[in-house]
């Protein structure tokens, strides 16, 4: 595996303007991706997708993958806004059902539904900028919450 050193995909460095979560890296992939984060906070979020022709399939709109990813980008934003300290280990399934071509820039917005021990589960919508519906998912994320100091708290 390559070290992060060496991978030109880590070019861009973002990171998250907003909320509770403001000043932490946004992944590079979904930066490349043309991701921006615009709201996150109290379990929620809204993410935009500007256009590109990098992501387009071989019709000509938004390749399903890239909307995958920005699925599932606000949804992991929007479980490490829930809790101080909380970061995912990871998504444990993601299902999306596709509406609609993705033409242009995308929104989407997520929302926690439920945080228990170590799972939390989420709903997200995709929409163009006429508003189209364009996908729905769900998923599951791992959290990882921070230990409590063996001293306790100070």
């Amino acid at each position: 595996m390559d070290s992060p050193e060496s991978c030109a995909v880590l070019e861009p460095q973002a990171v998250i303007p907003t909320g509770p979560l403001a000043g932490s890296a946004l992944a590079p992939f979904a930066a490349w991706l043309g991701i921006a984060v615009h709201e996150a906070d109290l379990g929620r979020s809204r993410l935009v997708m500007t256009a590109s022709a990098r992501l387009a399939n071989r019709r000509g709109v938004i390749h399903g993958g890239a909307i995958a990813t920005l699925m599932d980008s606000s949804m992991a934003i929007a479980t490490r806004t829930i809790e101080s300290g909380l970061e995912t280990s990871g998504t444990v399934d993601l299902n999306i059902h596709f509406i609609a071509p993705g033409r242009g820039d995308l929104t989407a917005r997520a929302e926690v539904r439920h945080a228990g021990g170590s799972i939390a589960f989420c709903q997200c919508e995709v929409r163009d900028e006429a508003g189209t519906l364009v996908a729905t998912a769900m998923s599951s994320f791992k959290l990882r919450r921070p230990r409590p100091s063996p001293a306790g708290p100070e």
